[in-house]
């Protein structure tokens, strides 16, 4: 395959992955919109019909924000404090479903995040929720110095590297699947600012280290 089609079929597979991402979020909007034109004689259905809506859309929005920054071109600096908000509103609250992810952001420095850096934690992200396939707990920590830029941690029942993270040391796209295509793309922007990520396995824990090299 030629370094075209290569990129091709990798922004074929993120497109595949980001319309998968959004469409729960999008798809319970228009079922709030079914509920509230079945059931417009009912008030008591009627604001539930609302509140799906509102839930729904804001879900789509926070997703919507989270993938472009990591999906997009370019790149952004946040600060920590933001950096932290966006991921918290795109995993959503984790209350006590049974597939909930809770984050735990352990604050480090860099007090501001330069654009690379920021779709990178972004991406690592991605892959260490795969890792979740039951819920738990993501970790998230940054190094205050050293070559280590950043650690993500995936830790919960039955946790384990998704196809994603098996895809981190992929030489192409095109066996990819849209999962897949996430590792590989993870793994092209930490080579992008001069870094390399691991993928360490233990019993139900995945952790991610992206590292200068």
């Amino acid at each position: 395959m030629s370094d075209d089609d290569d990129v091709a079929t990798l922004g074929e597979l993120l497109c595949a992955r980001l319309c998968h991402d959004l469409a729960g979020a999008v798809g319970a909007v228009g079922t709030g919109v079914e509920l509230l034109t079945d059931e417009l004689g009912s008030r008591e259905f009627a604001d539930d019909a609302v509140a799906l809506l509102a839930t729904s859309a804001e879900a789509a929005v926070h997703r919507l924000k989270f993938l472009r920054i990591a999906l997009g071109h370019g790149g952004q600096s946040l600060s920590c404090d933001q950096l932290k908000g966006l991921v918290a509103d795109f995993l959503g609250p984790s209350g006590d479903a049974h597939d909930g992810v809770r984050l735990i952001w352990n604050d480090a420095e860099p007090a501001i995040w330069d654009g690379g850096a920021v779709k990178l934690l972004l991406n690592l992200i991605l892959l260490a929720r795969d890792c979740l396939s039951r819920g738990g707990d993501l970790i998230v920590e940054s190094a205050g110095s050293g070559a280590e830029i950043a650690r993500v941690t995936a830790k919960g029942p039955k946790a384990g590297p998704a196809e994603s993270a098996l895809a981190l040391t992929a030489h192409g796209a095109g066996s990819l699947g849209p999962r897949g295509a996430q590792g590989y793309y993870t793994a092209l922007l930490a080579q992008r600012i001069g870094a390399s990520v691991s993928c360490e396995d233990s019993h139900e824990c995945v952790v991610f280290v992206a590292v200068k090299n």
